[in-house]
């Protein structure tokens, strides 16, 4: 993908559809190589002439002979697909689709602005992790919805800001680019980058100019938004120090184990392979083990690839990693179990060596990303890291002393609640 070039801009007034009070998004100013129209479209592709907005506005004040200008706001930020996002003030109403987006707010100590996010196991993952913060609270816990959301529900919500990728919304039901348009002209801005995901390709109408970005990258735009910027920079402190300290210990890519990556459920029925060292932010917390993906180079078409349990024992990883066995979605006990009396799984030397562990989520925001780090190095590489304790249902995240620890867990909870 090629970064978006620069495109003319327009500054007009935003009008609203019929609202009769001013909200603040009216005083919002965005722009770059923002949405064009389009709305929840999804198989229909209704083409639309590319709309852009101005990320900067003068206004002037003639007070005699002076004349005064006020430039950009400090709360501007640039981000592909939508391009610049410029707010007056920080945003106390926000609309979160994918999880990633609230961990971020309460990483910044502003998880009370989310209204709305898809899938409460986000909330189940993030308890697990920060079992052992003082006085953290998932203020958004509350808010979980279905998947997919309407036009309609937006302008209810009536948010400040929008962080989903407006690119990706344009692949639901009932969606196209001018809809797009009118949300950020009549509600709110857009800001996301979902096929950062895992290097995805995004849809045609969408491509020309799109970049990617890593999870931390994306987290820097967002903490510029909520005017957290002190708080961001100390959590990525602790977050290259940890990518340090995982770079001196990692063992030589010859001592390093085989993995597979999978999603499944408690009957095995359905087996799932995922990528182990693909570049995106699903695998943020896999990638820099370096570890052996036991499915070498096969390609995926999509985010992952049905298996059964032969080709599983054909290939016989060394350590297997199961998602979402830390956010009540899969009974991890279980499962486990269920390996050890198959006539198959039973074979599989990571399940002979107890080598198969629990995961939280690949949508995983920083707070659960250094978490996750941690974990995973524990469980991929014990004798460098420390070991990862034997798993049981209903498990918090595991209270290592200091010496143990990766990174310093009470720095990070005392950085959500502001002592930094």
């Amino acid at each position: 993908m090629r970064r978006a070039s620069s495109e003319r801009q327009r500054a007009g007034r935003r009008r609203g559809s019929g609202r009769i009070e001013r909200t603040r998004r009216e005083y919002v100013k965005y722009g770059g190589a923002v949405v064009g129209g389009g709305l929840f479209a999804g198989c229909s592709s209704q083409p639309t002439g590319e709309s852009t907005q101005t990320a900067e506005t003068t206004q002037a004040t003639e007070q005699g002979s002076e004349t005064t200008s006020t430039t950009e706001s400090d709360y501007t930020v640039d981000l592909s697909p939508v391009g610049t996002v410029s707010l007056e003030e920080p945003p106390t109403n926000v609309f979160t689709h994918f999880p990633w987006f609230p961990d971020m707010a309460s990483a910044l100590g502003r998880g009370e602005t989310i209204n709305y996010l898809w899938w409460d196991g986000t909330v189940a993952g993030l308890e697990y992790f920060t079992a052992g913060f003082d006085d953290f609270e998932i203020e958004w816990a509350d808010k979980a919805g279905e998947y997919g959301f309407a036009k309609e529900q937006l302008y209810e919500l009536d948010s400040d800001l929008h962080l989903v990728d407006p690119a990706w919304v344009t692949t639901e039901d009932n969606w196209n680019r001018s809809d797009i348009d009118e949300v950020s002209n009549n509600v709110g801005p857009w800001l996301g980058n979902y096929y950062s995901n895992y290097h995805a390709t995004p849809p045609e109408e969408w491509a020309d100019g799109y970049e990617y970005y890593s999870l931390w990258e994306l987290f820097d735009r967002v903490a510029t938004l909520y005017g957290e910027r002190e708080r961001y920079e100390a959590l990525a402190s602790v977050h290259d120090d940890l990518l340090g300290t995982i770079e001196d210990r990692l063992p030589p890519e010859s001592e390093r184990p085989t993995v597979a990556y999978l999603s499944l459920r408690e009957d095995l029925a359905d087996i799932y392979r995922l990528r182990l060292n693909a570049p995106g932010y699903w695998n943020a917390h896999t990638r820099p083990l370096g570890a052996i993906d036991v499915f070498g180079g096969a390609e995926l078409e999509g985010p992952f690839k049905r298996l059964d349990t032969e080709a599983l024992l054909d290939a016989d990883p060394d350590a297997i990693l199961t998602l979402w066995t830390v956010t009540e979605e899969v009974d991890f006990e279980q499962m486990e179990q269920n390996l050890r009396d198959d006539p198959v799984g039973s074979e599989l030397a990571a399940v002979q060596n107890d080598r198969v562990y629990v995961q939280g989520t690949r949508w995983q925001g920083p707070l659960m990303n250094l978490f996750q780090l941690e974990m995973t190095a524990k469980q991929l590489c014990p004798e460098q890291f420390g070991a990862w304790p034997d798993y049981e249902n209903g498990d918090s995240y595991p209270a290592f002393g200091p010496d143990e620890q990766l990174f310093d867990h009470e720095r990070v909870a005392n950085i959500t609640n502001g002592d930094i």
